[in-house]
């Protein structure tokens, strides 16, 4: 109890005044009427109950991100465990913790769980013996994977943020879940995101670390979320979501946000963030009947936060935790711009074909799941945007960015067999075609633009390196989806799409119109020089003779590259096609040789895989056959793996 007769900054407490709060915390600021709140009303734990996710002992080995696998192999649509049993799936969706975002989020994951975890179970039996077949204390209780919740990142720096968790996923250990036992969780979602919940988890949890024990304590108000807060928390979701539309490395990914249209669409997005969060705020503060001090306080703490927020610049480079920073910069945009023009290039992204990945194609049906209802038309222009002069609208109920002559014109540019050349002369030259795509997309004035913002108007230059390694790696967290190829010195080269490399594409790269026919060019010219320099007198003579130096230089090159290709095919390199499954980096480990760019990372994990470190993979059968189905005898996990589970001789 605050006393009135005493400075501001000195209270007057009992002791015993804290038992009302779970923890016995020394809250003393808390007012009267917010520690009374712990006694009058329900905990949180009385309608809901929080779990901890799956723990798979070894991540590397059962998680990948989803664009790691063959999309055909991931099953979306799950309900529970029991469909996991004769399904013939192996990926299934995983909510894992990674950043801490608020609303929804953090879906990039894929976990291994084919014939209900088998092969996983398998593993953990033979690491925790002593558990016999009670795997729930590792494993979480598979009774509740695949439920609609709620689910929040357990260690976070930037406070306690809470989102939606859709049907159809696994929680992992890195990210709590909480499930409401009758209801739809899309008020309490209002509630724990609010900034009264804020304070009352940081009071009781003033830590980093938020526990299911810590907000499962949490006191509910009597009276159920009204409508208004339920529609304003799902348009909160909705904001997310459209904002995830935008971004390449979600598996919903339709289109960047192009051009001063997207920028404004982003500019709105985030004023529209701000001002359903404080109508929530307001919603929560009548719930719980908050006094007006404590309502001036907390909103004056929220406007700090907020301020905070606006004057933070973000970097590439750093991931970011907040849902409300995610206004680009202009660089930024272009450099998302030139990948998603890449991406048309290489056949990843397919725009004007419906459900594809990168379809240009926003439907008001993308943001209905679970719980959550379609926009109506004019909740769904305010997230995407109000149509364009060339939106159409398809037979699906799909509105499509671009005109259907740019598309058509676009698909016409795509590499299907996902092979694209660096060499100004070829006709898969991949700044060239890059470029044209952004010409069809964007108009050659604004194209030139994005060029000059992201790459200083020296296009080929920049994916020739830059994209790479200041952007590629770093946007899909070292598990690139585009591989460049390349001889030692980058003067010739090729980026491949993974997903459509297969056993042949190797022995292709050593075959016409690619290397031989580049050496072939330069020999030509050669000889053709060599001719000109022997009548050449004086200072016409130097210029040629450089020229020729250079040539002899890329020759030397060029045949050093054709040595390493051939190697890798002698080597045994023939990916088939359950190879994808190894995920990305086991998958260019053996090519760490023909990838300057980035050749410490393969390397070491060539170097891993030489040693033993990850016989359950594909290619370690592959390269090391006779010690792989020796280990497969002593580890049952091993044998499954790999589809002889007969090979182990265990119990």
């Amino acid at each position: 109890m605050i006393n009135e007769n005493l400075p501001t900054n000195v209270f007057d407490l009992r002791q015993s005044e804290f038992q009302a709060i779970p923890g016995n915390p020394w809250v003393y600021w808390f007012d009267d009427s917010i520690i009374r709140m712990f006694t009058a009303n329900q905990s949180l734990s009385e309608i809901a109950f929080g779990k901890h996710g799956l723990s798979t002992c070894n991540n590397f080995r059962y998680i990948r991100f989803w664009w790691e696998v063959a999309r055909n192999n991931i099953d979306w649509n799950v309900n529970n465990v029991t469909q996991t049993e004769s399904n013939d799936h192996i990926w299934f969706p995983l909510a894992k913790g990674f950043t801490s975002t608020k609303w929804y989020g953090n879906q990039e994951y894929v976990v291994n769980w084919g014939i209900n975890g088998e092969e996983l179970k398998a593993d953990v039996k033979s690491k925790f013996p002593y558990l016999g077949d009670n795997l729930e204390f590792v494993l979480s209780s598979d009774k509740y994977y695949f439920q609609e919740g709620l689910t929040w990142t357990k260690v976070s720096s930037t406070g306690f943020k809470i989102r939606y968790l859709p049907p159809g996923y696994i929680a992992s250990d890195a990210s709590m879940a909480l499930y409401l036992n009758d209801s739809k969780p899309i008020g309490c979602l209002g509630i724990l995101n609010s900034s009264f919940a804020a304070l009352l988890l940081n009071s009781i949890s003033p830590t980093i670390n938020f526990t299911i024990g810590d907000v499962v304590t949490l006191p509910l108000p009597v009276s159920k979320p009204s409508p208004m807060l339920e529609n304003l928390v799902v348009s909160c979701i909705r904001l997310a979501m459209a904002q995830l539309f935008n971004n390449e490395s979600h598996r919903n990914f339709i289109s960047p946000g192009l051009g001063e249209n997207g920028s404004q669409i982003s500019k709105q997005q985030q004023s529209r963030f701000r001002l359903f969060e404080t109508q929530i705020d307001n919603e929560v503060y009548k719930l719980y009947g908050l006094p007006d001090n404590i309502i001036e306080s907390l909103n004056k703490e929220r406007n700090i936060s907020v301020l905070e927020k606006d004057t933070q610049v973000d970097d590439l480079e750093q991931e970011s935790e907040d849902t409300l920073s995610t206004i680009q910069s202009s660089t930024q945009e272009a450099l998302l711009t030139i990948s998603f023009g890449m991406g048309i290039i290489l056949g990843r992204f397919q725009p004007g074909t419906p459900r594809a990945l990168g379809s240009a194609i926003y439907r008001r049906s993308d943001f209905a799941i679970g719980s959550l209802p379609e926009p109506t038309e004019e909740e769904f222009n305010e997230l995407v945007g109000e149509p364009s002069q060339f939106a159409t609208i398809d037979e699906l109920g799909g509105r499509h960015i671009f005109s259907h002559q740019v598309e058509q014109a676009l698909q016409k540019l795509a590499l299907t067999d996902g092979i694209a050349v660096f060499d100004p002369n070829h006709p898969r030259d991949l700044p060239t075609l890059v470029s044209k795509a952004l010409e069809l997309m964007l108009g050659q004035a604004q194209a030139q633009e994005v060029i000059q913002q992201a790459a200083g108007g020296d296009l080929r230059k920049f994916l020739e390196k830059d994209f790479f390694t200041q952007h590629h790696i770093k946007q899909y967290r070292k598990r690139p989806v585009y591989w460049p190829i390349q001889s030692s010195k980058r003067s010739y080269g090729f980026v491949l799409f993974h997903e459509k490399i297969d056993r042949n594409i190797f022995y292709a790269l050593q075959q016409e119109p690619y290397l031989p026919t580049k050496r072939r060019a330069v020999q030509l010219r050669l000889e053709e020089l060599g001719k000109k320099v022997l009548t050449a007198q004086g200072a016409a003579r130097k210029p040629i003779e450089k020229e020729m130096d250079e040539l002899r230089q890329l020759a030397e090159e060029l045949a050093q590259f054709a040595k390493d290709l051939d190697a890798i095919t002698r080597s045994g390199y023939e990916p088939e096609a359950d190879w994808i499954d190894d995920g990305v980096i086991l998958r260019m480990a053996p090519l760490w040789s023909v990838i300057p760019l980035w050749k410490s990372e393969p390397k070491k994990y060539w170097e891993e895989l030489a040693a033993g470190k990850y016989d359950w993979s594909r290619i370690a059968m592959k390269y090391w056959p006779e010690r792989v189905k020796k280990a497969c005898k002593k580890n049952k996990s091993y044998a499954i793996a790999h589809g002889h589970e007969e090979w182990y001789e265990g119990k």
